[in-house]
């Protein structure tokens, strides 16, 4: 998956009210709540993906999770 696709498919599954780009700060953005970061999880899961909590701590902004996405 391409990277600007999974941001889209990210952007869906959260729908974020403020500005949402890969610079957002996951910790900063009152959208990624406990639900909106469960459901990039349950997004990432969709695509194959099964990231581990380590790898989750590990993110700090949208562009860490494309980083994953796009490895693959």
């Amino acid at each position: 998956m391409k990277r600007a696709e999974a941001l889209k498919e990210i952007i869906d599954v959260v729908n974020p009210k403020d500005t949402f780009d890969e610079n957002t700060v996951i910790a900063d953005c009152p959208d990624l709540d406990s639900l909106g970061l469960f459901n990039i999880v349950l997004f990432l899961n969709s695509i194959g993906l099964t990231p581990t909590v380590e790898d989750l701590a590990a993110m700090k902004t949208v562009g860490n999770i494309l980083d994953l996405v796009s490895k693959e």
